[in-house]
């Protein structure tokens, strides 16, 4: 972060170093914008085009994964969802997933990313409406002209979408290594009881890579969606994205728990009722995600002893 401009008594070089004093000036700006600002608003249209751009990304997903890796194995990977989607979204995108990994899957032609690129351009709706979201939590202005910002855009989730194929990969072949290593009795200089831990944390590796794949997934959208005139460091972004992370799987299981056991959506909104429990979920992933930008936003501001304008109707 570019600090040259403050007094040296006045330098914040981590969030660690904010302090009690500094958090009692953040914490209400924070929970002033998070319930009585924009951001549930803000959160409503990116669920809105999230649900649009879910088919897409999918189709994307499983062609990407593909052309490098066995397709039948993302099916038995999409169980670690289980417990985060609401049971009528889970089973229809499941269903979705198996439709096209049922389909014939060739190399790499023009028609393939012709379709790739289509099928990316129409997911990126979600993340322009996310980048614009997070220019609002930021505090500042879109300023790119229209290519640009729709090329940055595209990449976004392009990378997110790799990033995605990386990890089920990884999710696949961790347990694999693990049962390798310790039945060839490979000498690897781990003790025998980590080798065991090693061994029982297979059980959890899904989601450990999950909790990480996600965490870099947001660290990136909060360095790279907004149009802030500097780039910051990591250490400024991780802390709302390891929270926001936390907090989304913790919500997620209480909001999949809700849809099973106390609302009926069939019922209310008869055969709309899936896609109404797909996009609740996704309103409770962006207001968790924009929490996150809230966080690290007010950090930075405070740090930089910056005077940017507050939202509309905060009054400290």
């Amino acid at each position: 972060m570019d600090q040259q401009n403050l007094p040296h008594n006045k330098q914040i070089l981590h969030p660690a170093a904010l302090g009690w004093t500094g958090w009692k000036r953040i914490l209400p700006r924070i929970t002033h914008n998070l319930f009585a600002g924009s951001t549930t608003l803000m959160a409503a249209g990116c669920a809105f085009y999230s649900t649009l751009s879910l088919f897409p990304a999918i189709s994307a997903l499983i062609s990407i994964y593909g052309l490098a890796f066995d397709v039948r194995t993302i099916t038995p990977q999409m169980m670690v969802l289980q417990h985060l989607l609401p049971t009528p979204a889970f089973t229809l995108i499941q269903d979705r997933v198996q439709t096209l990994v049922n389909e014939p899957h060739t190399s790499l032609t023009s028609n393939l990313v012709i379709s790739l690129i289509v099928a990316l351009w129409s997911a990126s709706a979600a993340t322009r409406s996310v980048i614009y979201a997070l220019n609002i939590t930021y505090n500042t202005h879109e300023t790119r002209n229209f290519l640009v910002f729709h090329i940055i855009a595209f990449f976004l989730t392009l990378a997110v979408v790799i990033g995605a194929v990386l990890t089920i990969a990884l999710m696949v072949a961790a347990p694999l290594l693990f049962h390798m290593i310790s039945e060839l009795h490979i000498p690897v200089g781990i003790p025998i009881d980590a080798l065991s831990l090693l061994r029982h944390l297979t059980h959890w590796s899904s989601f450990i890579v999950l909790f990480i794949f996600e965490t870099l997934v947001l660290s990136g959208l909060y360095n790279f969606g907004p149009n802030r005139p500097r780039r910051t460091s990591w250490c400024w972004t991780m802390p709302g994205a390891i929270l926001a992370t936390l907090i989304w799987i913790l919500t997620s299981q209480v909001f999949s728990y809700y849809v099973a056991h106390l609302a009926d959506y069939d019922m209310t909104y008869g055969p709309l009722g899936t896609v109404i429990a797909i996009m609740m979920w996704f309103f409770v992933t962006a207001w968790v995600v924009l929490m996150g930008a809230e966080i690290n936003a007010n950090m930075e501001n405070y740090a930089l002893n910056n005077t940017l304008p507050n939202r509309i109707g905060y009054r400290p």
